[in-house]
C-alpha cells in the first residue's frame, strides 16, 4: 500500500462518521454510517451490532469498504476518501485501546452507555482520494 499523506490521515482521524460497506453472502451490497476511531496510521475502528446485517456480512466476507467524504455546493471544496479494508474482530488489549480512542473522541456515547458490541479493526489495505492533498479543479460559474 502507498504511504498515507498526513493531510489524508488527518481527514479520516477527525471523521464524527463515516459509511462502511460489506456484501451479504447473497452477493448485496450492505452500508451504514457508523462512528469511527482512527489510530493515526492504517486501522480504523467501528464498533457494529453483532447481530446485524453488516457483522454477518464481515464475518463471511472481511474484505469492506469505507467512504468518509465532505459535500459542499462549491464543488471545488469537496473532499472524500475511500479506504479498502479487511475487517477483523478486537480484543484483548486492541480492544481497551480502540475504546480509549471512541471514549476521547466521541464522549456523548458515556451518556447512552455506549459500550463494546462487535468491535472491528479495519486494517485499511489500499486508499484513494480526492480534494485533501489537492484542491479540486471545479471552478464555479
Amino acid at each position: 500500500m502507498k504511504p498515507i499523506p498526513q493531510p489524508v490521515k488527518d481527514f479520516v482521524g477527525s471523521a464524527p462518521v463515516c459509511r462502511l460497506a460489506t456484501v451479504r453472502s447473497s452477493g448485496e451490497p450492505h452500508i451504514i454510517p457508523v462512528c469511527p476511531a482512527f489510530d493515526g496510521e492504517a486501522t480504523l475502528y467501528v464498533d457494529i451490532a453483532r447481530a446485524g446485517v453488516s457483522a454477518k456480512a464481515a464475518a463471511s466476507n472481511g474484505s469492506v469498504t469505507v467512504l468518509i467524504d465532505e459535500y459542499y455546493d462549491d464543488w471545488s471544496k469537496l473532499k472524500a476518501v475511500i479506504l479498502r479494508c479487511r475487517a477483523e474482530p478486537i480484543e484483548g488489549y486492541e480492544m481497551d485501546r480502540a475504546w480509549e480512542l471512541f471514549r476521547g473522541k466521541f464522549p456523548q456515547g458515556d451518556a447512552i452507555g455506549w459500550s463494546a458490541r462487535l468491535s472491528l479493526a479495519l486494517r485499511i489495505r489500499g486508499w484513494t482520494e480526492w480534494g485533501i492533498t489537492q484542491a479540486l479543479p471545479y471552478q464555479p460559474e
